[in-house]
């Protein structure tokens, strides 16, 4: 009844409806705080101060100011790649007074020495340490004025620098992710024109959805910067680029399943023999039944979203406030601000060709005639070949390495890679090892500490420790013979090293940080986090869908097939990634926003699908027959929204970062699978073969006698 009134009242008064949204949507747009001035890559931000690695940074800051922000190693070697000579060592050397005496606003100190140089002779490392952490404002201005000033200086010697390390890294991230915006959203926009042009044969469909969705893009990331001054968090980088991808993914979908309804009614009436103009009832009673299903499944997406607040890491929590307005705003824009217009537009909206005619003889028609007939054959047919991916999935392994995520042109990858080819890959991210006592700390208490961490196989090179200013506390610096991003490092980390420091110095107390340290905890975090958010979506997911299909069996089928969507999808991921293009790993978010977009973007499908199995069920058709009606009218909705998702997403793929790359082609292939193999063909087949249980305890109508097992008794 609820969207019975929504409907009817918006199609009465759709201009009021149209300059409440404009006004509304003027106001976010002009008084709302940028988004921008909430956005920061500083990930030490998202991180638990319970973290060894947080407590190990306040010690840093607390005792080591001067030594506690972001690094970076300056390389400089000869552009004919010939060792460095005596007087280019010297120019080196020099380039780091100079350096340092300009006083670069953001930079601490620029240190070189002759343990700057390479044992080979190539390359000097010159050591810059920032005033703050790798994505403060302050660090980010610092990295280009480094490169440039290094840049002019060795002009004309022969020599050639490049900056890399935690702050380099970061700026070229988030470059790189500005690039990747303007990509993705140029994508998008193309892909959506194309498909709901050919789809619709109607230019003024094709460019609605993008209009619309553009301004309520800019309302969302509006409302998202509010809650963020109201509540005073940050977010990452990674928002805006997954924001635009979802709001016009599920945006497109919400307008498609009120298209395909509303064209499918106006059809029914032409068929009939109205004469009169019925696209105003039409348009009440797609909005009305359409809308039942686009608020379960916002609402089952929103839920979703919201169990990333549960937790700890927050750079997924900070996801969670800007993925729930996207959907919240999308759905009140897909129950009111969508209608209004078609309200408007008439008979124009399907111009110039109108809303056509059924045909009998589709792909979707004879499909769900063959489901109708043969469930069982789909049903095991699908379930093998999803199955057969699974199995994949127990291959996966994450990698923390944000840096070889970036594109090998990257300033700070190729610095990294010279830098590579003369040190220890660990040197581009020393592990920082803290040791605090409760009174003056005796150096001679230092040794057993050394020693032990210098004896950890692994271990490349271990500085003399450095006294704090005040005789409490020293600093270690510990050299990784490996990248330490890599999953080796991490592990090295995470035992060997840090029980040879806990207890080294005993009646102080020992703090392992750095980098390394930092992922060692979020992928012991990020762990925690998921086998909580995975089974508490899950459940919220299946009470949602239990409630709109009024049933026991048929929720409990769905979550079993989009969890085995989700297990598919991850497979094919690591099947690609892993086994196709030779990854040494998948990024260690890949698993948990894969699950949640899968998972909740997927289950639109199966909501519009066992939607109208109910409803036709309901209507007195046997469960076969209701599976042959849902799959002929509404398996042509989800495939067009399917494919017009899928290619949304895979947009992601053309960006050159390799995680969103694997995230656009995870959640593309997922969709996919839901919209094209799950929702139009398992679902249905599922249900045709439980027959009345499947909707256990909803009751039929009296059965409808078509006369033939395959056609209806009405127009459909």
């Amino acid at each position: 009844m609820m969207f019975a009134y929504i409907a009817r009242t918006v199609v009465a008064h759709p201009w009021q409806v149209i300059a409440t949204w404009v006004v509304a949507a003027i106001a976010v747009i002009l008084f709302a705080p940028s988004l921008d001035d909430y956005t920061t890559g500083n990930q030490q931000t998202f991180l638990p101060s319970a973290f060894e690695s947080s407590e190990a940074q306040a010690v840093g800051n607390e005792y080591f100011p001067s030594l506690s922000g972001a690094t970076g190693s300056l390389v400089v070697v000869r552009a004919d790649a010939a060792p460095l000579t005596p007087a280019d060592q010297q120019t080196a050397l020099n380039l780091a007074t100079s350096l340092q005496n300009s006083a670069i606003p953001g930079v601490v100190g620029v240190q070189g020495s002759p343990a700057s140089l390479s044992a080979d002779g190539k390359a000097a490392a010159l050591q810059v340490v920032f005033d703050g952490q790798p994505g403060d404002d302050q660090v980010n201005d610092a990295v280009p004025v480094i490169r440039g000033d290094a840049e002019q200086q060795l002009n004309g010697t022969g020599l050639v620098s490049g900056l890399t390390g935690n702050a380099a890294i970061q700026v070229d991230t988030t470059a790189a992710y500005d690039n990747a915006d303007k990509v993705i959203t140029i994508a998008t926009v193309i892909v959506i024109l194309a498909l709901l042009g050919l789809i619709f044969r109607s230019p003024v469909i094709a460019v609605l959805p993008v209009l619309v969705i553009g301004v309520v893009l800019s309302v969302v990331t509006g409302l998202t910067a509010v809650l963020a001054d109201l509540f005073d968090f940050k977010v990452s980088t990674s928002l805006q680029s997954i924001l635009v991808v979802v709001l016009f993914g599920v945006g497109t979908d919400y307008i498609v399943f009120l298209l395909f309804r509303y064209r499918e009614r106006l059809r029914q009436q032409a068929a009939a023999g109205s004469t009169t103009d019925t696209h105003r009832e039409a348009l009440v009673f797609s909005t009305d039944v359409v809308g039942r299903v686009v608020a379960s499944s916002a609402l089952t997406v929103i839920v979703a979203f919201a169990a990333l607040l549960l937790a700890k890491l927050g750079s997924l929590t900070t996801l969670a406030p800007g993925l729930i307005v996207a959907v919240a705003v999308m759905l009140v824009t897909a129950l009111t601000l969508i209608p209004a217009v078609f309200t408007v537009l008439g008979r124009h909206l399907f111009w110039p060709l109108g809303p056509g005619h059924d045909s009998p003889h589709t792909p979707f028609a004879s499909i769900g005639a063959a489901i109708g007939h043969r469930p069982a054959v789909f049903a095991i047919a699908i379930g093998v070949v999803l199955i057969a991916l699974a199995a994949f999935a127990s291959g996966y392994k994450s990698t923390y390495n944000t840096l070889g995520e970036l594109p090998s042109d990257t300033p700070s990858q190729q610095a990294f890679d010279t830098l590579d080819q003369s040190f220890p890959a660990g040197a581009l991210s020393p592990t920082q090892v803290y040791v605090v006592a409760p009174g003056p700390l005796d150096p001679a208490s230092l040794t057993p500490l050394v020693t032990a961490l210098t004896q950890v196989p692994g271990v490349s090179s271990v500085a003399p420790p450095r006294p704090s200013q005040d005789g409490r506390a020293a600093l270690v610096n510990v050299v990784l013979a490996d990248d330490p991003y890599s999953n080796a490092s991490l592990d090295l980390v995470e035992g060997p090293i840090r029980d040879a420091a806990h207890g080294a110095v005993p009646g102080s107390e020992v703090v392992v940080g750095g980098q390394t340290s930092t992922f060692v905890d979020v992928r012991a975090q990020l762990a925690a986090d998921t086998r909580l958010v995975f089974p508490v979506a899950a459940v919220a997911i299946a009470l949602i869908l239990a409630l709109l299909l009024l049933a026991v069996l048929a929720p409990l089928n769905l979550l079993v097939c989009v969890a085995l969507t989700f297990v598919a999808t991850l497979g094919a991921v690591v099947l690609l990634f892993l086994h196709g293009l030779g990854y040494d790993g998948i990024d260690f978010s890949i698993p948990i926003v894969l699950y949640l977009f899968v998972v909740a973007i997927g289950t639109d499908y199966n909501i519009l699908l066992a939607s109208r199995l109910r409803e036709e069920f309901r209507n007195g058709y046997t469960p076969r027959e209701a599976a042959r009606i849902a799959v002929s009218n509404d398996a042509p909705t989800v495939a067009a929204a399917g494919l017009i998702l899928a290619l949304t997403f895979a947009s992601l793929t053309l960006t050159g970062l390799a995680n969103l790359a694997e995230l656009g082609f995870g959640v593309a292939i997922g969709v996919a699978i839901a919209a094209f193999a799950m929702a139009p063909m398992l679902v249905p087949s599922l249900s045709a073969l439980e027959r009345r249980a499947f909707w256990w305890p909803s009751r039929q109508k009296a059965t409808v006698d078509t006369g033939d097992d395959r056609e209806p008794a009405v127009p459909r």
